[in-house]
């Protein structure tokens, strides 16, 4: 094997795992954006019940 193929197989196995980590990062940022999204309902919910006790 030589140093070019050594080469190609290293930064294959690298932009493999790059793309690994990039999908968890857009998986987990789903993630906290969904829960962000639902406090944010919960706030607005909040805010409405106390606007009507008001």
């Amino acid at each position: 094997m030589s140093m070019r193929d050594l080469n190609a197989i290293i930064r294959d196995l690298i932009d493999k795992e790059i793309e690994k980590i990039l999908n968890n990062i857009k998986e987990e940022t789903r993630d906290i954006i969904y829960i962000i999204d639902r406090k944010i309902e919960e706030l607005n919910q909040y805010l409405k019940f106390k606007n009507i006790k008001s």
